[in-house]
């Protein structure tokens, strides 16, 4: 079994420092945020071979829901996790994690009743 973490605020801000930090709280590796790999995708590689320590996944970055109601939501969503997987496995990560529509509500789906009012 690995034990990996998703980044914190009391990380240091650059990747390579972020990595070596987590393996050095015993972490086996690290799960990002899909924007970031995205966006910093050369350092998220250069601090990978650096440390050693893996981007064993990555957790939401991406607009949109992949069950949203609207074909155009649910569209843009499935484009962006296919950015997201690509960009992983070029740093050697295993997947992402979607998770479930978290505050969303929708009179089509039961109990067809708002939650709060």
């Amino acid at each position: 079994m690995k034990l990996i973490t998703q980044d914190k605020e009391f990380f240091p801000p650059r990747m390579e420092e972020k990595l070596s930090f987590v393996y050095k709280l015993g972490f086996d590796g690290f799960e990002i945020d899909g924007s970031l790999l995205i966006e910093e995708l050369a350092e998220v590689k250069a601090a990978v071979r650096s440390t050693g320590v893996p981007v064993a996944s990555a957790c939401g970055g991406y607009r949109g829901w992949i069950g949203d109601f609207s074909s155009e939501r649910r569209s843009q969503a499935i484009k962006d996790i296919g950015e997201i997987l690509q960009a992983l496995a070029d740093v050697g990560g295993k997947g992402i994690v979607v998770p479930a529509a978290w505050g969303m509500f929708s009179k089509r789906l039961p109990p067809m009743v708002p939650p709060r009012s």
